[in-house]
């Protein structure tokens, strides 16, 4: 019963992310909620199951991240690399929210790192305050259209490649910095080799990208030809 609260409260955290990431890039999801939430249970699954039975804390961004990225890709049909600028963005932008609301808890002593760890109740509190926080987030970006007016088409030029890749790059760092304080190499190596796959699919995207632009010219080229 402790791990399916736990899942319920992350769930709705997370299903509000996904919606601030879809705001963000001005993605239409009125009628894909249940995708959403679909996505988000499988995520807070995957996170919890890894914080607190594996214990492995520090591990809990990259999978879930990766899982976001290929269940928005397959459920909402877009480019792998559009999905991966509008996840790390909005994971960005959750992370440092919720650094925020753990900051200002535990001034005046409402969070606690171990509470939120054995408390169903803090930890419920906390994934509700920080929705809270994205849904104050999300209603401006709805009612008055703001966030980035991008296409997926925009999403494969070529500058979003090197923006992902530093992305990536900036990401691992992170996990790195966060376990490095244990001195265990295995720990160490495991983000960089997540990381260098990430970059592979990123480098296999973006080649894959150009061919299909040249095969895109060649085809523009023989209809003025024939015109």
């Amino acid at each position: 019963m402790h791990f399916l609260l736990k899942i319920l409260f992350s769930s709705i955290e997370f299903s509000a992310s996904m919606l601030l990431c879809f705001s963000l890039f001005r993605i239409y999801f009125r009628y894909s909620l249940h995708k959403v939430f679909f996505i988000a249970v499988i995520m807070s699954s995957i996170s919890i199951y890894i914080r607190e039975y594996l214990e492995q804390v520090q591990f809990g961004v990259l999978p879930v991240l990766l899982i976001q990225i290929v269940l928005i890709t397959l459920f909402f049909r877009l480019p792998l690399i559009f999905s991966f600028l509008i996840c790390i963005i909005g994971t960005l932008a959750v992370v440092t929210i919720e650094g925020l609301v753990v900051s200002i808890g535990s001034y005046f002593n409402i969070f606690a790192e171990k509470d939120l760890i054995n408390s169903v109740i803090q930890f419920a509190s906390f994934e509700m305050t920080v929705t809270l926080v994205l849904l104050i987030l999300i209603y401006p970006l709805q009612k008055y259209k703001l966030g980035f007016h991008t296409t997926s088409n925009d999403a494969l030029k070529g500058y979003n490649f090197y923006l992902s890749g530093l992305l990536i790059i900036g990401l691992v760092a992170i996990e790195i910095e966060q376990i490095a304080i244990k001195q265990s190499v295995v720990h160490i190596i495991i983000p960089i080799i997540v990381g260098i796959l990430f970059l592979i699919g990123v480098y296999l995207a973006y080649q894959h990208n150009k061919k299909l632009w040249i095969k895109r010219r060649e085809r523009m080229s023989k209809k003025s030809e024939y015109n």
